[in-house]
């Protein structure tokens, strides 16, 4: 049951997640490309810092005594997915990692988090927040505590920046001399700049041929 559902949720967000869009043109002459692959609106720079009194999901002696957690975050924007490191026996775990994902829609797009104890059968649910970006990109940054929702305990440290695309390169000296102040801040380093690459169609392609022998009897 588990690995049906998995398979129908993969296949689904491959066609209707954003960014993946069903397009149907209704008038001649639309740009299909500009449709169905748009500009992102944005970059949300998500630095994922630390959790606070989580719930202890160990238990030792059949249940008698009460563990700590193995707490890891599991990152969504969109089709976009990231998943933190595992923090051994922590309530309090201090991740302090940073990630970067693709905005399309705003409204429309929703920063999701759920939090996890590390088991080797089954992880256990620790708690899960969902952050409108609308109003991330309205306050372009937030450093916050936020309460996790769907558990009776236990606080989420995130700081969100909102990154605008500029169509010039005229900040990118500033950019790029903020990034080095912060280059620690992720394991493949800081964006700066954006490339967008659309790969329409090819002409004059060389003919391959497959030649098949037949065994008859």
């Amino acid at each position: 049951s588990g690995l049906s559902d998995t398979i129908i949720l993969d296949i689904i967000s491959n066609y209707l997640v954003l960014p993946n869009r069903i397009t149907v043109p209704l008038v001649s002459e639309v740009q299909i490309a500009q449709l169905r692959f748009p500009i992102p609106k944005g970059v949300l720079r998500i630095h994922f810092i630390e959790a606070q009194d989580l719930e202890g999901k160990d238990t030792y002696l059949k249940g008698i005594v009460k563990g700590k957690s193995d707490p890891y975050g599991i990152i969504r924007v969109g089709n976009q997915i990231f998943q933190s490191k595992v923090i051994k026996e922590n309530l309090n775990p201090k991740w302090n990692e940073v990630y970067e994902a693709l905005v399309y829609e705003h409204p429309g797009q929703e920063l999701e988090i759920e939090l996890f104890d590390e088991d080797p059968d089954k992880d256990d649910f620790l708690g899960s927040l969902m952050i409108d970006l609308t109003e991330v990109e309205k306050e372009r940054l937030l450093d916050e505590w936020f309460t996790l929702d769907e558990v009776s305990k236990g606080k989420l440290h995130l700081k969100l920046e909102w990154l605008t695309l500029m169509p010039t390169a005229e900040n990118l000296d500033k950019v790029l001399t903020s990034i080095r102040a912060d280059k620690d801040q992720a394991n493949d380093g800081l964006s700066s700049a954006l490339l967008i690459l659309y790969l329409d169609s090819a002409r004059n392609l060389p003919v391959s041929y497959i030649l098949m022998d037949t065994l008859l009897s």
